[in-house]
């Protein structure tokens, strides 16, 4: 679990960003790091708070307001801040990154993952097989905000809906060369419960096969989040988290939108489309704040 997103005044994690300066929150704090002691503080407190994983914004964004997807607006001394301290406190980072610059300059500096990666290249290919670095390619929010920005960009703010339109269409030939080139690839979609399934009818679209792409949401994603011990494959001893669908999702991909059984800790949560109703939880007594 993470918590906010750090990135720099600014950048696109600022949540001030397109709002009037007299307006604040006392939330907004978390995800603003300036300079590699306030980035290494954040990283620090997050642990504090109960997050295992840290999310850093190195580049700008699409759906922020004003700043540059393909421009780096974190320093690569705040990079390594970011990555050293969590890999210190046992967190794995990811970094959303847009633009090359910004890509393979995290690549080189540890990170563990590039969530979308738009603008990476070969040479950045090379670069996150020589240093083990994982692609979230995120197809399935790209697809979204460029069908949002096409039909509705009254929805958008001018700026996101005009950067849609440019970056967007780019994710799915990134993808495609990025598979091609034999990067780590790991599941991951940006987007909204109910619908994350769909990534894997866009990869597939985009020239991954079905078995690869099955392996991104298991082995792949486990591997990344460091709990393949526990996770990712069917064998003895593991959580005994499993889906099952109605045919062959090898021959058709989308049947994975239409999960038909569901066990999780080996209790069946979902039986023929169904959900399994639970037993009731009892209710805890005489516990104190000291039972951990």
């Amino acid at each position: 679990m993470s918590l906010e997103p750090l990135g720099p005044s600014g950048g696109h994690s600022d949540p001030r960003n397109g709002i009037d300066p007299d307006w604040t929150d006392k939330n907004w704090g978390g995800s603003v790091v300036d300079g590699p002691v306030d980035v290494m503080k954040q990283v620090r407190e997050h642990k504090r708070r109960g997050a295992d994983l840290i999310k850093i914004m190195p580049s700008g964004g699409v759906l922020s307001i004003g700043d540059d997807p393909k421009a780096q607006l974190m320093t690569n001394e705040e990079i390594k801040a970011a990555i050293d301290t969590a890999h210190s406190l046992g967190m794995k980072v990811a970094a959303h990154a847009h633009g090359k610059q910004a890509i393979d300059n995290a690549v080189k500096l540890g990170v563990d993952s590039i969530e979308h990666g738009t603008y990476a290249d070969a040479e950045s290919y090379k670069l996150m097989i020589e240093h083990g670095t994982y692609l979230v390619p995120t197809l399935l929010v790209a697809d979204q905000v460029n069908e949002t920005a096409r039909l509705h960009p009254e929805q958008l703010n001018p700026s996101s809906a005009k950067k849609a339109l440019e970056v967007t269409p780019l994710m799915k030939g990134m993808f495609a060369g990025a598979y091609k080139a034999g990067v780590k690839i790991a599941f991951g979609t940006d987007t909204s419960d109910g619908v994350n399934a769909h990534e894997f009818a866009l990869m597939v679209g985009a020239g991954m096969s079905a078995e690869d792409a099955i392996l991104t949401a298991t082995h792949n994603a486990a591997d990344l989040l460091g709990v393949s011990a526990d996770a990712g494959s069917i064998q003895p001893g593991r959580y005994a988290d499993l889906v099952a669908v109605k045919g062959d999702p090898l021959k058709d991909i989308t049947l994975m939108e239409r999960v038909d059984w569901v066990m999780k800790g080996g209790v069946v949560y979902k039986r023929a489309g169904v959900s399994v109703p639970q037993p009731a939880v009892p209710a805890t007594t005489g516990g104190s704040s000291d039972d951990f």
